[in-house]
């Protein structure tokens, strides 16, 4: 029993455990965001640009594009599955060697039972941290726990080395130092973390010895600012920050570090309607001054890492970006999460120490449990956000196989929960940002270029669920356009947002072949049906396909009614609408243009249904008659299994 709570196996069961549930499910994702633009300029340039150059948003990134491609070699191809793998090992490994940070610079004097607890803890707080969630989700976000686990494992080198005498290790952790400086610009604060950790060694007489390996570190860090800065291109980095912007940032940052109580104080801002930032302080400065001075008695040295390691790599993001920006970012704060869960497993530690032998398990699950399943909960619901919005984004590859031109009309490019729990930041996901073309979408999903256009036509967007808001991806288009772009391409696709799910159902297309069938009903003189297809798959859902025809323009606005009945003739199920479910009005038909129309039905009973079809013109509330027939509607049998 011994070997199984030692802190090198305790942190890695944790971390592997719940790296495992949260994000387990990101593994079906597609690819997103910047992976769209990013991947086929990775494929596109030779190895020696990669490394001379930067990369499209003008970031200097070449060890992480080349453990990109070298990783695309060993799993295939830069495809979903093996990119989201990555990443999930990646937070894994960073989460690990965070619980063994955390038993390590526990004092001398604590019991091997204390440094399990803290190397549980550490890795517990680590793969939960809720704001880690974008950059794990997230394929091109890999460089974020990439670099933290070098950081980590740099640290836990330098330590070694210092307490050792072993020049070996502490080559090792210059080694790594050079190549997080190569993976991400934040990378380059991994030499002045090592130094801060050797300040904190002499401070805490951690060493006996003096040492000079520091000055390699800086050195270090001096070389690698001139390289990013001569290689950077513009990047995001803002100039002229206000007050407010610093303010704004500041807060952020000070809620990743209470994250486990930070629900508390948007618990304050719902019910006494406080101000987000100020409830959050007001939450803050007590427990950071409780924390701190828990921490002050019991595990100096814990706290004087992690809260270095917090200000080191949270000064880049505070003082240079945006707030509007940071919010939208959370990854940028994946940097801080191992000084945080340094700081609050080596608070909670000494704490549960203070539990008898036998109940200590059982209290370190509960304190952890209090502390976790809020931030759990978040992540566990923005996964949830990240299928939907995958959901919709695979339909969008899989209509393009075939090599049809297809138009994708409103696909997601922001999604916010309308429920939150952290009081600032922005809590939703933007899987398809602007810069994202339809183009990169289709192609790095299929390989196929120019076979797909995206638009937002709001019009037709259904009402906000109750659970989350979404805000449209493409270029936006009005009745004219939209009927232009749609007369341009092979078939047309709307995004269906329903509580639990987004996904694209097929609208139908205009200018389609007339089918070789005779006429199957005019209405008015100035409507054919020309034929009908309908189909039932298992779970009782009906699609419909009719092709309609228009032998004169229509001033008119009329609806096409469509009605399952049962035996009985009650009414079923209905999918009444504009033709293109929505997006083509027959007034803006054009002379005997013919167009297929598809219509999906919610799910009915297994039995025998009568279809009813027919022209509705709302403005008059009638319904077009039949010509030659006595009715306003033709009827067609339905069959569900």
């Amino acid at each position: 029993m011994g070997f199984l709570i030692r802190p090198v196996v305790i942190s890695a069961i944790v971390a592997f455990l719940l790296v495992s549930a949260l994000y387990g499910g990101a593994l079906s994702l597609p690819l997103f965001s910047d992976d769209l633009v990013q991947i086929p300029w990775l494929e596109s340039i030779s190895w020696r640009e990669l490394w001379t150059s930067p990369s499209p948003y003008g970031y200097y990134r070449p060890l992480w594009y080349t453990i990109w491609r070298g990783w695309g070699e060993l799993v295939g191809g830069l495809r979903p599955f093996g990119l989201h793998l990555l990443n999930l090992i990646a937070h894994f490994v960073a989460a690990w060697l965070t619980g063994l940070l955390a038993a390590r610079w526990l004092p001398p004097d604590a019991e091997r039972e204390t440094r399990s607890i803290a190397a549980a803890l550490a890795a517990a707080f680590f793969a939960v941290f809720p704001f880690s969630r974008q950059a794990v989700a997230w394929p091109g976000a890999v460089y974020n726990p990439l670099v933290s686990g070098m950081a980590a494992a740099a640290v836990l080198a330098y330590d070694r080395g210092r307490g050792e005498r072993s020049a070996w290790w502490i080559g090792t952790a210059l080694v790594l130092a050079v190549l997080s400086s190569l993976t991400y610009e934040t990378g380059i604060l991994v030499a002045p973390l090592i130094v801060g950790v050797e300040l904190i060694g002499r401070l805490r007489s951690r060493w006996k010895t003096r040492s000079w390996w520091p000055l390699a570190f800086s050195g270090l860090f001096v070389v690698s600012w001139g390289v990013w800065r001569s290689m950077r291109g513009t990047g995001v980095m803002a100039s002229g920050l206000t007050l407010t912007d610093l303010w704004h940032n500041t807060a952020y940052l000070i809620q990743g570090l209470i994250f486990p109580i930070a629900p508390l104080a948007q618990v304050s801002v719902t019910w006494m309607g406080v101000d987000p930032v100020l409830g959050l302080w007001l939450i803050a400065v007590p427990s950071l001054l409780l924390l701190g001075w828990w921490l002050g008695r019991r595990s100096p040295d814990v706290l004087l890492l992690g809260a270095g390691w917090f200000g080191l790599f949270a000064l880049p993001p505070v003082i240079s970006m945006k707030a509007d920006w940071f919010s939208l970012a959370p990854r940028f704060l994946y940097m801080t999460a191992a000084g945080v869960s340094l700081i609050w497993a080596g608070g909670m530690a000494p704490f549960v120490a203070l539990a008898r032998h036998r109940r200590r398990v059982a209290f370190t699950i509960l304190i952890a449990a209090m502390l976790l399943i809020p931030a759990a909960s978040f992540v566990r619901n923005g996964v949830r956000l990240y299928r939907m919005a995958g959901e919709a984004i695979w339909g969008a590859a899989q209509t393009v196989t075939d090599g049809q031109h297809t138009l994708l009309v409103n696909l997601p490019r922001r999604i916010t929960p309308t429920r939150r729990l952290y009081p600032v930041g922005f809590e939703g996901i933007t899987p398809l940002p602007i810069r994202v073309t339809a183009d990169g979408l289709t192609y790095v999903h299929t390989g196929v270029r120019d076979v797909a256009e995206t638009v937002a036509f709001g019009i037709v967007a259904t009402e906000q669920p109750r659970p989350y808001t979404y805000d449209l991806f493409g270029r936006a288009v009005g009745w004219q356009e939209i009927a232009t772009v749609a007369r341009e391409v092979e078939t047309v696709y709307l995004t269906r947002y329903e509580a639990g799910r987004i996904h694209l159902v097929a609208a139908g297309r205009l200018g389609d072949v007339t089918p070789d069938v005779e006429l199957q009903a005019s209405f008015g003189d100035l409507i054919d049906l020309l034929a009908v297809s309908h189909t039932c798959d298992q779970a009782g859902r009906v699609r419909l396909t009719t092709w309609w025809r228009a032998r004169s323009e229509i001033d008119v606005d009329v609806s096409i009614f469509a009605h399952l009945l049962g035996q009985g003739g009650e009414m079923a199920a209905q999918a009444d609408g504009r033709p293109l479910m929505g997006m083509m009005p027959f007034w803006l038909w054009e002379r005997a243009e013919v167009v297929r129309d598809v219509r999906h039905f919610p799910p009915v009973d297994s039995g025998v249904y009568s279809l009813q079809l027919g022209i509705w013109e709302p403005a008059a509330g009638t319904r077009w008659s039949v010509t030659g027939r006595t009715g306003d509607f033709v009827a067609f049998e339905v069959r569900c299994p």
